[in-house]
């Protein structure tokens, strides 16, 4: 992958976007991202691709270069210790969550919270005689 449109097209296919899906991330048109992957803007601002390069959880050096950091560490690494990495479904499920019109997506969490009361089951209380 040798330029940046190469680069962010792979990507974003890996993280299973779709141009409309990072337009709408990043409040932009779908045409500017098509723009993005074709080579044909020059100047990208720079609140877009480092808004981008999180959203394709990649290294902006990478994104911007090709070259990936000397020293160890993913921006997957940089989670929270006690918070593993998303499965594959996890991320399926956010990348349809973000898909949902923010109206539905409030009902919709209303729901699931819901949904986690009725299904998890109750802790036994254990109690000395």
């Amino acid at each position: 992958m040798n330029t940046l449109p190469d680069r962010i097209r792979t990507a974003r296919k890996e993280v299973g976007l779709s141009q409309a899906d990072i337009a709408k991330a990043l409040r932009i048109s779908a045409s500017a991202v098509n723009q993005w992957e074709q080579g044909s803007t020059k100047n990208m601002k720079l609140a877009h691709f480092f808004a981008l390069a999180n959203l394709l959880e990649k290294d902006p050096r990478w994104l911007a270069t090709g070259y990936a950091p000397r020293w160890p560490g993913k921006l997957a690494q940089m989670q929270k210790p006690d918070q593993p990495p998303l499965t594959s479904e996890e991320r399926a499920l956010l990348h349809q969550m973000r898909r949902i019109p923010a109206r539905l997506r409030k009902v919709l969490m209303l729901f699931l919270k819901g949904l986690g009361v009725v299904c998890v089951p109750p802790k036994k209380s254990f109690r000395r005689n």
